[in-house]
């Protein structure tokens, strides 16, 4: 709420309620008040201590600073004196200005007093004649403690040396910097740095810009940004001015292109704009400019490129060789086990008619010599027999799911156990199985093989131990795979021949002392690489064998690796 003009006046009667002794007292009274009690007012609540002396150095007047300077009470109906007032040094200080200031000179000056209760106080002193007419009837002693302005001052003094001490340090670290980012952007290699200003043009050209670019300060200045792209190059862009828009908007813009020197020629440059901004309005008020010479790089690039699209080319020709390469081994290893089958099956017919005839009225040689050919030609029938199988191995495809390895395991152990050729009296055989074989993912039909062939092999190598001692476990190995093994106590082989287990054919026993084809185990090298694993073996003549395969763990890509014999 706000008063009007008229609204200011306020009736007499409302300050005569306020005040009532007001109303009551007697202006005439009220004007007639002793000028000298002013006066005395004023002086007692004057700041800092007033003395006023007589002609003869006495107190008349001493207001209520000035008493506290005083050593003892002060009694102004007997007028003492300054030495029995005040503290001797302060007295000392006063006795060469009371002779002239009694001639009517003014004294001021400034000193460290004590005080009868504050301790060491910093004085400024002043002196004045007490004029009356033409003569100085006293002194006016004027006592201004200024202890704490003066401390206030001495510290804003060492605040303002300390301040300026600092100004000094950093002008000399501020210059030092910039002397040294001078040294750097004129000795640099292969890089020049400039600067633009907010329209985009040429403030500032250094000497390592005008080594990079050719041109001198003269040609350079209040060029736009974009003086140094190319007139017209085939599939490039010109972006300077995007990339300065951009700079603009994220603080820092790189980009990469062909630029132009001063003499025509072209270089392929890595530039960076960095935008300036002013840290009072936040307004971008230039740029920097730093472009780096890549055309060496860029050569190194495309030629790797070429070579890598080059070798791409290659690697896909010999691919493609390899697989017309595979698809024709595996057409004529089908096609001449299939023709090998009908002489085979001749073979063994005429050597069973030869039987019919001679109706075992042959000579022991005679039966002998049919007895070896029936034994080759139906060895060579599973030679075949297994040849068609490791080559319909790599023509079908896998069939992945989930497969449970206990049960797997069993079923193989049962298929095995009934094998005439294999069989052993229960007591002869110790397995040792795990019982927590994991789920793994692949083809059920194809792992069981592997299963078959490893514990064939384990029984059949095992054959000349009166008790042969069977382990199958398992364990994961940290590089995500699920390594499962077979462990027997037969009779071994040297590990420097291990690198021939896996292939088709290949044995490393004799065939009077162990029966077999040489296919079950590249069988299940094939088995296990197509499902992305690895297969090897350890073993000491006369000291057992141990089969390892491993496989992906479920969740991971498994990768064909180099089988490696442990």
């Amino acid at each position: 709420m706000s008063l009007s003009p008229a609204d200011d006046y306020l009736p007499e009667s409302f300050f005569t309620t306020l005040y009532p002794d007001l109303g009551m007292a007697d202006p005439a009274a009220a004007a007639a008040e002793d000028s000298s009690s002013r006066l005395a007012r004023l002086v007692e609540f004057w700041p800092g201590a007033v003395f006023c002396l007589d002609a003869r150095l006495r107190c008349v007047v001493a207001n209520r600073d000035a008493r506290n300077w005083c050593q003892g009470p002060v009694d102004l109906t007997q007028p003492g004196t300054l030495n029995e007032l005040l503290f001797e040094d302060l007295v000392q200080a006063l006795v060469p200005c009371l002779p002239s200031a009694l001639r009517g000179l003014e004294h001021e000056f400034e000193g460290e007093f004590r005080h009868p209760s504050l301790g060491m106080r910093w004085l400024r002193v002043r002196v004045q004649p007490d004029h009356c007419a033409s003569s100085v009837q006293g002194l006016f002693l004027h006592l201004n403690d200024q202890t704490e302005q003066r401390q206030k001052n001495r510290d804003v003094h060492d605040d303002n040396r300390r301040l300026l001490a600092q100004v000094r340090e950093h002008a000399e670290q501020l210059g030092a910097s910039e002397a040294r980012f001078r040294l750097m952007a004129e000795g640099i290699r292969d890089v020049g740095i400039f600067f633009l200003n907010g329209e985009g043009r040429i403030s500032e050209w250094t000497t390592s810009a005008e080594r990079l670019l050719g041109f001198l300060p003269s040609e350079a200045l209040d060029q736009p940004a974009d003086r140094f792209d190319p007139a017209d190059t085939p599939g490039e862009e010109n972006d300077t001015f995007l990339a300065l828009e951009r700079a603009t908007l994220l603080g820092q813009c790189e980009s990469v292109g062909w630029r132009v020197r001063h003499d025509g020629s072209q270089f392929w440059a890595h530039t960076v704009f960095t935008a300036l901004n002013d840290p009072r309005t936040g307004e971008t008020s230039g740029y920097s400019c730093l472009m780096r010479d890549m055309t060496e790089v860029k050569r190194l690039e495309d030629l790797l490129r070429q070579l890598n699209q080059e070798l791409e080319a290659r690697v896909e020709e010999r691919t493609r060789q390899l697989q017309d390469i595979n698809q024709d081994l595996e057409s004529f290893s089908y096609s001449v086990s299939h023709d090998l089958r009908a002489p085979l099956r001749h073979i063994g017919s005429f050597v069973g008619m030869l039987r019919e005839e001679l109706d075992n009225q042959g000579s022991p040689d005679v039966q002998r010599h049919l007895d070896t050919i029936g034994q080759a030609a139906d060895h060579m029938g599973q030679l075949i027999e297994g040849l068609l199988a490791f080559s319909r191995l790599g023509r079908a495809p896998l069939q992945r799911k989930g497969v449970a390895m206990a049960a797997l395991l069993q079923s193989s152990m049962n298929r095995v156990q009934h094998d005439p050729a294999l069989r052993r009296p229960p007591e002869a055989v110790r397995w040792e199985l795990a019982p927590d074989l994991p789920e793994v993912q692949g083809d059920a039909l194809l792992l069981s093989q592997v299963w078959d062939n490893l514990l064939a092999n384990a029984l059949k190598y095992s054959r000349p131990r009166e008790l042969a001692e069977i382990a199958v476990g398992w364990h994961s190995s940290g590089d995500g795979e699920q390594v499962f093994w077979v462990r027997d106590n037969g009779v071994g082989f040297d590990p420097r021949r291990a690198d021939k287990l896996f292939g088709v054919f290949q044995r490393l026993h004799r065939a009077k002392e162990f029966e077999g084809t040489g296919i079950g185990l590249a069988l299940c090298r094939r088995i296990v690489e197509r499902h992305g694993g690895r297969i090897w073996a350890e073993s000491e003549p006369g000291k057992g064998s141990t089969f390892f395969f491993a496989l992906p763990a479920p969740g991971t890509t498994g990768s064909v690796q180099q089988v490696q014999v442990g």
